[in-house]
């Protein structure tokens, strides 16, 4: 967001995909353990104590080595910017005066899946594809990619479902409004991250059939069957069979373990009421 003129631009902290700090408009670049420092900082909500901080970031060390390695990390930080840390006792925080990328996408995702954001987005006249775009590409970016550590591992997966979360539920309240284009392309970007996951092959599913492209949706259907089974073995969901049943007008004559599919409830349903009453199941 555009700052009023006369305002010095914030210092940046950027975690997806990968670090970043910008500090004066410029990106600032110095050691590993220093940006580590940053990022771990970034992602806590209020001050820690010093020496969880230094156990977390250094936790194979000992305690006196890891409580020197964070005070050089300290004084790193503190000769690109003596504002970027607050230590208060033995408190550590970043200051509040920093911009950082990943609450702002985080906030995001929370906001489609309360289906405030994309309502805000789309009651604006001058709403344009590339608004959408810009809004599923704020869901795709992975959290700290290529960094491996202990303390990131959970940070990471939360936002991984989180953002998967949001890109289903974005793609279903896309196909609801009729962007049924950008609804594929949101769905798609599920699918990519994590092409086992059902879900987003639902998503994509109704998409083409909202656009009555029952053959993608039959497509996408076998396509996710053939993964499947080759990498897991096991068979699709009930509410995939639905779905296809839904596309083809028929109960799907696959069968999972020897078992018939029994023929589904979505059997002959319009395509709309399929996409409202998967919402429904979802907000329920």
């Amino acid at each position: 967001m555009p700052r009023p003129p006369g305002l010095e631009e914030l210092p940046r902290i950027l975690l997806i995909p990968g670090f970043s700090l910008i500090s004066e408009s410029q990106p600032q670049d110095f050691g590993s353990s220093s940006s580590k420092l940053l990022a771990y900082l970034a992602l806590q909500r209020e001050p820690l104590e010093r020496t969880a901080v230094a156990a977390a970031l250094w936790p194979h060390v000992r305690d006196s080595r890891a409580a020197a390695n964070l005070r050089t990390a300290l004084w790193r930080v503190s000769q690109i910017d003596a504002n970027l840390i607050q230590i208060t006792g033995n408190k550590i925080g970043l200051s509040p005066d920093i911009d950082i990328d990943y609450r702002y996408h985080e906030n995001l995702a929370r906001r489609v899946l309360n289906r405030e954001s994309l309502e805000t987005l789309l009651e604006n006249p001058d709403c344009q594809r590339t608004d959408i775009e810009q809004m599923i590409h704020c869901l795709t970016g992975e959290l700290l990619t290529h960094w491996y550590d202990e303390w990131l591992i959970v940070h990471q997966e939360r936002w991984r479902q989180l953002r998967l979360h949001a890109l289903d539920s974005l793609s279903l309240q896309l196909t609801e409004a009729g962007w049924c284009a950008s609804a594929v392309d949101a769905a798609t970007a599920a699918v990519a991250a994590e092409p086992l996951r059902e879900s987003g092959y639902r998503s994509l599913m109704v998409a083409h059939l909202a656009e009555g492209n029952v053959s993608e949706a039959v497509r996408t259907h076998e396509r996710y069957c053939t993964l499947l089974e080759r990498e897991l073995g096991i068979a699709p969901s009930l509410q995939m069979y639905e779905l296809l049943s839904q596309a083809t007008g028929t109960a799907s004559a696959r069968t999972v373990n020897g078992a018939d599919r029994p023929r589904s409830r979505a059997a002959g349903r319009r395509p709309m009421e399929n996409v409202r009453a998967i919402s429904a199941s979802r907000r329920g």
